[in-house]
């Protein structure tokens, strides 16, 4: 028996603009420039079902690998490297389950994206922080 995604059995789920840091107009604009259209693809071509779990796995393999540069903890003390994980792991299963292969692939491309901007903008930080030299230590 086929189990039923937690997530649309409730309501479909949607990416915020604050979450995604851009409106929508953008992320459509994301989906169109990254996605196969229907036109492309030969009539009898095979499914891509193993390219799509092969790049969701490499997605999550690539949030636990970046997620390591987390360091710090949050406001509840928790290390934020967890709190990613943690996150990408509730996101990962809420989409297990989903038969919509296009949905799939905006899920994938939206993840790609918000990894990239997050390492551009934690290496800007980084430089920035180096540029300014050494910090004096917190006294508590």
């Amino acid at each position: 028996m086929h189990k039923q995604n937690p997530a649309t059995a409730v309501g479909i789920r949607f990416i915020s603009e604050e979450q995604l840091g851009a409106s929508a107009d953008q992320v459509a604009d994301l989906f169109q420039r990254n996605l196969l259209k229907a036109s492309r693809k030969k009539p009898d071509q095979p499914p891509r079902i193993l390219t799509t779990r092969r790049e969701a796995i490499s997605l999550y393999r690539e949030i636990w690998r970046y997620s390591a540069l987390f360091l710090w903890h949050d406001e509840r003390g928790r290390l934020f490297r967890d709190v990613i994980r943690t996150s990408a792991r509730e996101e990962f299963e809420a989409a297990r389950f989903e038969p919509d292969p296009e949905i799939i692939n905006k899920l994938i491309i939206t993840g790609r994206d918000c990894v990239q901007r997050t390492m551009e903008a934690f290496a800007a930080r980084a430089k920035r922080l180096e540029a300014e030299g050494p910090q004096p230590p917190l006294r508590q």
